[in-house]
């Protein structure tokens, strides 16, 4: 499939961004121009504001697994920070029913992060309980130039908006040469596929993956005494490469689950694990775990751009993972491959009984500097990295000591919290690579980020929580998942469209059309928002 998708995704980009430069709200400040500190130009220096005198702030996250504690002395960050701004941090995490226990007793911290989607977040916004961001900004701080696009998207009902995101892709800070990346990817151990003579072009369609994966499954090969497995795909992420679109020709929301490219994907699947190559765990085990079967190197082939495989070439510098594919599927329709969340992860806001709001608009605004995200993400300017002659980050000889020597101990010098990074400084300022393992992470990045889309739109599709749709997407998603392990390790291509038509069936009856209507009403809403007709790059004109 040949097409310039690069200039449909900028179209559209440029679109959003014409329409939201020419918004204005009376309850926002005027925040919508490119920050000053753009990461790249060489000599640009942080703002930290003025009073540094000594307080520290309590910031909850909501997310279990996050541990951080602060460090002046041994975390390069933490030092950077603190001596800038005179802030500590106290960070203290926890899972939604932390957060739903401090929403009941009103007591929430300086700061608080939670994920964009949980019902909290809403609830935190209506009860008066965080302050109103555009506000805070307006008052304490109005050169905080913060993208109309992120306070359009997150707009309250009633006028305001209170937090800000991480990882958002802002349309009027796109620059030529930056892309949207795609967690949907497709890898293959290029020294087997040398082994057994396999090419790269076999894995475009679904013949020639099956006769790829035959020739790994019949070879027995042995690697670091585990039998190498033939894959392990993820049905999703080959529904969309199958062709499966999102919005119909007039406009409605389209749930690929129950596309006929989504019938493909289960027929194809079970064929794999019919035939031996692709096993019954794939069903069972978790993102962590397929990636330490990846990394122990007992894995030919796999979907997703989240789990990585450094463990393995650091081990072994000929174990290489290869991008191949998409593989394309039988309606030979044009596909496009879901972006990681333009909206962002998380939101990050200000609790209304703290005694500091000016210090946390200044050091929000500090944070959320394109270079703080350089430094978050690789460790502090000039101990770590210093911009080399084309504006690309170049890494320190020290930093470069320091991870050869114990990487996780590095890891934890150099790297800071990521609540409010944005990604696309980092992606223009990306260091050259280096390694094998490098180009090829790149390589595989640009060949599935070229058929990635702007999803904004399709990323409003949610049903607000505690409400009965909300309890009918739980039993219908729940349902699903033991529906798609029951098609994909079905006993023939027969049984696999019986239970597919079975779990619509079934779906109706809990309750589908009333969640759909939601569905598409939330995504009507949310393109009425970005002024747009339609989202779906084939019905773009």
């Amino acid at each position: 499939m040949k097409r310039n998708n690069r200039y449909k995704i900028t179209l559209l980009i440029t679109m959003l961004a014409l329409f939201l430069s020419a918004c204005t709200q009376n309850a926002a400040p005027n925040t919508s121009q490119n920050s000053s500190g753009s990461a790249g130009a060489e000599g640009t220096k942080t703002q930290a504001g003025d009073d540094k005198s000594p307080i520290t702030l309590t910031w909850f996250v909501d997310q279990q697994w996050y541990s951080h504690e602060w460090d002046t002395q041994n975390v390069l960050f933490d030092k950077l920070v603190t001596e800038q701004t005179g802030i500590t941090i106290n960070f203290v995490s926890g899972n939604a029913e932390k957060l739903s226990a401090l929403i009941a007793s009103g007591d929430i911290p300086d700061i608080v992060t939670v994920d964009k989607a949980i019902p909290q977040r809403k609830l935190l916004e209506r009860s008066g309980l965080v302050l109103p961001l555009d506000e805070l900004i307006a008052k304490h701080d109005p050169t905080f130039e913060l993208p109309q696009s992120i306070q359009d998207w997150y707009r309250n009902e009633d006028g305001h908006f209170y937090g800000l995101p991480n990882y958002f892709k802002a349309p009027e800070k796109m620059q030529e040469g930056d892309f949207i990346p795609t967690h949907v990817t497709l890898r293959a151990r290029q020294d087997i596929m040398d082994q057994l003579g396999i090419k790269e072009e076999a894995f475009n369609t679904k013949e020639g993956t099956l006769e790829a994966l035959r020739k790994v499954r019949d070879a027995n090969i042995e690697y670091n005494g585990f039998k190498v497995i033939p894959s392990y795909f993820d049905s999703y992420q080959l529904i969309q490469m199958f062709g499966a679109k999102r919005e119909d020709a007039q406009g409605n929301y389209v749930d690929t689950t129950r596309e006929p490219q989504a019938l493909e994907a289960y027929k194809f699947l079970n064929q794999l694990y019919r035939e031996g190559l692709m096993p019954q765990d794939s069903q069972t085990l978790n993102k962590n775990q397929i990636e330490e079967k990846v990394n122990a190197g007992a894995v030919f082939a796999y979907t997703n751009w989240v789990i990585k495989w450094a463990g393995l070439f650091s081990n072994d510098s000929n174990a290489t993972f290869a991008p191949v594919g998409p593989i394309k599927g039988d309606s030979d329709q044009p596909f496009y491959l879901d972006p990681s969340a333009v909206s962002g992860w998380t939101l990050t806001m200000v609790g209304k009984s703290t005694k500091h709001p000016e210090r946390i608009v200044k050091l929000l605004k500090y944070l959320s500097e394109d270079e703080m995200s350089l430094n978050a993400w690789w460790g502090p300017r000039s101990e770590a990295w210093e911009y080399d002659g084309n504006g690309k980050v170049k890494f320190t000889e020290q930093r470069n000591q320091d991870f050869a020597k114990d990487f996780n101990a590095a890891k934890k010098k150099y790297s800071g919290p990521e609540w409010l990074v944005t990604w696309t400084p980092i992606q223009r300022t990306y260091p050259e690579p280096q390694t094998t393992h490098e180009q090829l992470e790149n390589a595989t990045e640009a060949k599935f980020s070229q058929y990635s889309y702007y999803s904004l739109p399709f990323e409003g599709v949610a049903v607000d929580g505690g409400t009965a749709e909300a309890g009918i997407e739980t039993k219908i998603n729940d349902y699903r998942t033991q529906m798609r392990a029951a098609m994909i390790l079905a006993k023939s291509e027969v049984e696999v469209e019986k239970l597919f038509n079975e779990m619509i069936a079934q779906e109706e009856k809990l309750g589908y059309t009333r969640l759909y209507e939601v569905y598409n009403s939330k995504f009507q809403e949310a393109k009425k928002k970005l002024g747009i007709e339609f989202a779906w790059p084939t019905n773009i004109k």
